[in-house]
């Protein structure tokens, strides 16, 4: 398929599907991991795939449903930033604990691999803000779910979610159902 062909979701749903590598046993015996790499190598299906993002940002009528854009570090950063700039909202960085000067928020979470923390910075989320939580991938839960209880510390409310892959074999999608329905959980793709 040429990539000046697509036009609907289901195109670049089906183009992403085969362009998308798989690494068996990877990074550890038992995974077989989703890399975005491809994505990011071809620079026409990175245009792609940002547009398709952007095309499931909550909204209401023609605005934004969110105020603020949360990403991980660092595949979430790569599409996060053009989900910002799109929506004309602030971008706030989500880092593994020491990446961020000034005070930080932490929330200790647990992931495949073991226990593993998250980091933002203070003050950048207020209450009353309404934050979207955009990475690459959705599998257990625990990266995206960690976000979401350092927005609600703050007194703010989870938007949404958006991601490019959703491992529907694995709980994150239900992990994720405990902070918003369903039908905020946005994924480009579904494996």
């Amino acid at each position: 398929m040429r990539l000046d062909a697509i036009t609907t979701l289901e195109e670049c749903q089906k183009l992403l599907t085969s362009e998308i590598k798989t690494f068996p046993d990877w990074p550890e015996k038992g995974v077989n991991f989703k890399d975005v790499q491809s994505i990011l190598y071809n620079p026409e299906l990175a245009l792609i795939t940002s547009h398709y993002l952007q095309e499931l940002l909550p909204k209401k009528g023609s605005e934004f449903f969110f105020n603020k854009i949360l990403c991980f570090d660092a595949r979430g950063f790569l599409f996060g930033f053009d989900l910002a700039k799109a929506s004309k909202t602030p971008m706030i960085l989500a880092r593994k604990p020491g990446k961020l000067p000034g005070e930080v928020i932490t929330q200790t979470f647990e992931k495949e691999y073991g226990l593993d923390e998250i980091q933002v910075q203070k003050d950048l989320i207020n209450p009353g803000d309404k934050v979207l939580i955009h990475d690459d991938l959705l599998a257990t839960g625990g990266t995206a779910g960690a976000a979401a209880e350092i927005i609600l510390k703050c007194g703010a409310e989870i938007a949404g979610f958006n991601f490019i892959m959703d491992l529907s074999f694995l709980p994150g999608r239900k992990v994720l159902q405990k902070y918003v329905d369903d039908s905020k959980i946005k994924a480009l793709l579904t494996f």
